[in-house]
């Protein structure tokens, strides 16, 4: 698997910033990326700034409908990609690929924040619909700023980018780097045993990953955490208290992070893992960013990272915020000492004998069960109950077996009824659950009778 480094992908960006030009980019109007080449996203990322071009990274795997949308929503006036789409302009990928693309000296500043919308990034649909969040360079800056202050980076840094540049975790890590004078490693994409090489035998400070990836670098190997490793920012998904343990134990320094497109990544994060810890505690928000809690309990956030607007034709802001507050799909906690726990998203909330129950707080009892290597929650349509708790999970345990330990050790309206096992759980392209595959797998559940 190839890496690249920021650095060296950046020097590209002059000529990048010409082909770009000829093939009809315009100021203003954003250049759409679809592409599965970090290498190329990360080139175009470094090039658009020379454009006064906002960029919007898109999954090459969505549906091409779904792109199709994202494009119109987004008034993009060139697509860059492997495959044509009708409408803007479009440039195939095989230009960048040109040997006349002669890579210069090393930029100074290899990402300056462009006045405006300098990215478009898509929401990751895991419950319905797409939308474009647009960030200025101000957001993007104002979440560099904020991020620093529990993990510092400065030049001589390094930070392992294996995460998809076209979600805001990953993308962020090319800013963040570049505004600090630190360095960020690519990846092509995500294999636990080689990341797990480049973390040894690279000077690797930093890395970013969602709950699965850390599960599967834990179970590559029994080593403790490489030494050079200082900040390991934990998001995406809920990372189960068992999880952040395994991980500890072996001296990962994970940091438990909140955030989501519409606040430039990171909203939140523990400048160290608290021992014990519980599920969803994030600590208090970063940087200026406010919080407070609209009447039915959802995380409202305020804030210089907070998104423009969701995306127009017209690049307008406003749309998705109210007197500049965003309100999220995240039902929270707020304490005394403005310290965030997320509880779980609204839609999640399962309804069951009238009872409201979280998934999150269902599934860190199931992580404690022996065989379970990953679960997610959800609930099914149920003519007596209203819903039944539904586990799906993968791991070596049976499905008779769950269902009984769930009788042992899970009381109430929390125990699951049904389970259904699987080969891998449904995951999207940022790490996050597919909740709409986790509702249609569901369906196909072993459902324990006579036993509510």
């Amino acid at each position: 698997m190839s890496f690249f480094l920021a650095s060296e992908l950046a020097a590209f960006a002059p000529g990048d910033a010409r082909l770009l030009n000829e093939a009809g980019a315009e100021p203003g109007r954003p250049i759409v990326v679809g592409t599965a080449s970090a290498e190329i996203l990360a080139r175009i990322a470094f090039a658009a700034p020379h454009l006064r071009t906002p960029l919007f990274p898109i999954d090459p795997a969505l549906p091409q409908a779904v792109v199709a949308d994202l494009i119109a929503q987004s008034g993009a006036g060139l697509v860059v990609g492997e495959r044509p789409v009708e409408g803007p302009g479009f440039l195939s990928t095989d230009a960048f690929s040109d040997a006349s693309q002669i890579a210069g000296p090393s930029p100074s500043r290899r990402w300056v924040a462009p006045s405006g919308i300098a990215l478009l990034v898509a929401t990751s649909g895991s419950t319905g619909h797409p939308k474009a969040v647009m960030l200025s360079g101000a957001n993007l800056q104002a979440a560099a700023r904020a991020g620093a202050t529990v993990a510092p980076l400065q030049a001589g840094d390094l930070w392992l980018a294996c995460l998809p540049l076209f979600h805001i975790g990953g993308f962020s890590i090319l800013v963040r780097t570049a505004l600090a004078g630190a360095e960020a490693l690519i990846a092509e994409k995500f294999d636990a045993t080689t990341i797990l090489n480049a973390l040894r035998e690279r000077h690797v400070t930093h890395l970013s990953l969602v709950p699965a990836m850390l599960s599967r670098l834990l179970d590559a190997d029994e080593e403790d955490a490489p030494e050079s490793l200082r900040h390991v920012l934990i998001g995406g998904a809920a990372l189960s208290p068992e999880l952040a343990e395994r991980a500890a134990s072996r001296g990962w320094p994970i940091q438990p992070t909140y955030g989501m497109s519409e606040t430039a990544s990171q909203l939140a994060t523990l400048p160290a893992l608290p021992r014990p810890w519980r599920a969803g505690f994030v600590g208090q928000p970063l940087g200026e960013t406010e919080v407070a809690l609209d009447p039915s309990g959802k995380l409202k956030v305020r804030g210089p990272n907070v998104m423009a607007g969701y995306a127009n034709p017209t690049l307008a802001p406003g749309d998705g915020l109210s007197g500049g507050w965003f309100l999220t799909a995240d039902l929270a906690e707020i304490d005394e000492t403005g310290a965030i726990t997320i509880l779980g998203r609204a839609d999640d909330v399962i309804v069951s004998g009238g009872k409201k129950i979280m998934p999150q707080s269902v599934e860190a009892l199931l992580a404690k069960a022996p065989g379970v290597a990953a679960v997610a929650v959800t609930g099914r349509a149920d003519p007596v109950w209203g819903e039944i708790v539904t586990a799906v999970y993968a791991g070596r345990i049976d499905e008779a077996a769950l269902l009984a330990w769930c009788r042992d050790h899970i009381e109430g309206a929390l125990r699951p009824r049904a389970v259904v096992q699987v080969a891998a759980l449904p995951l999207l392209a940022s790490g996050k659950p597919d909740r709409s595959a986790l509702k249609q797998i569901a369906a196909g559940q072993v459902i324990e009778r006579g036993k509510a």
